[in-house]
């Protein structure tokens, strides 16, 4: 019998074809969480809505879980990183998140604070990085500022307002360095991660406001596609890439979250999208691809 393999060349097809699918649906994924939510706080606080959507997202990765027969940690200092990554990259994001827009920060001022996310990321990772990748993030970073700067002045900047902010880019920068290194199966990583979410909120909740919730048609398609769509789905996702590749490659797709939110915004609200972000747009693009380009390393990965 005859043994089939492929050709290095079919390898790589299969490989680049991967590298362009999940990216891009994580971050066609992510960017609708920005819409959706919105949607729904009007009948929710923004804690309370967060406990019932990691309670739901909880169950459902158990299920998983079970289903899969996903082993638990076997170690001590796994369970402590994956809980550790947890707090910060659900938790904190999420609550240092809203409380700076509590505090009336501007969503684009917020959106180019966590925007610095890769090069964040790129410094503290002591990585290779080519001038060619250095200068596509910050051409990533100055199409995030024209995307996102008709908004950068339309609340108030408090010196606390601005401390929830870097709060909460430090929060997933952590969390993001620290999943990196946790073997253990995703579907029950994410289990626990949840689950811990889940019982720090309902701890906090009632500090930042009450439990009642308006069960609207509204909320409920609000609270389920930020459960499948973007806790589920596109956690997963990244949770993924950030297992398989380059950080630096990995968060600099969050440029993308911003534009990608507008043109969402404007396809299914109608709201104006402005030259000036679609110009922003092209240098996310140009960023992306100068920061992407010859990436051997997570090609190299994937394929394995």
């Amino acid at each position: 019998m005859k043994t089939e393999l492929s050709s290095p060349h079919q390898l790589t097809t299969k490989v680049s074809r991967k590298e362009l699918f999940i990216p891009w649906v994580f971050v066609l994924m992510w960017s609708s969480g920005a819409i959706l939510v919105e949607l729904g706080l009007p009948y929710a606080d923004p804690f309370t809505f967060l406990a019932y959507r990691f309670f739901i997202a909880a169950i459902i990765m158990w299920i998983i879980s079970l289903k899969l027969k996903s082993k638990l940690p076997s170690t001590t200092f796994e369970w402590k990183a994956i809980i550790s990554t947890g707090i910060f990259q659900q938790v904190g994001y999420q609550a240092f998140f809203f409380l700076a827009l509590d505090f009336n920060i501007s969503p684009g001022l917020l959106a180019i604070i966590l925007g610095a996310q890769p090069i964040v990321t790129t410094v503290l990772s002591k990585g290779d990085t080519t001038k060619k990748q250095w200068i596509g993030l910050f051409s990533g970073m100055i199409g995030l500022i024209l995307v996102v700067g008709h908004s950068l002045w339309e609340g108030s900047i408090s010196i606390l307002g601005v401390v929830w902010c870097l709060l909460s880019l430090g929060s997933i920068t952590c969390g993001t360095f620290l999943q990196k290194n946790i073997k253990t199966s995703l579907p029950m990583n994410m289990s626990i991660q949840y689950t811990c979410s889940f019982l720090l909120f309902i701890i906090i909740a009632p500090f930042f406001g009450s439990f009642t919730v308006d069960w609207t048609s509204t909320f409920l398609m609000s609270l389920l596609w930020m459960v499948f769509i973007i806790t589920v789905g596109a956690t997963m996702l990244l949770y993924y890439m950030i297992s398989k590749g380059n950080l630096t490659n990995v968060t600099s797709l969050f440029y993308c979250v911003p534009a990608l939110t507008a043109i969402l915004d404007y396809f299914i609200f109608g709201n104006t999208l402005g030259f000036t972000p679609i110009i922003g747009l092209g240098f996310i693009i140009m960023g992306l691809v100068m920061i992407n380009q010859k990436n051997k390393e997570f090609k190299k990965t994937v394929a394995s």
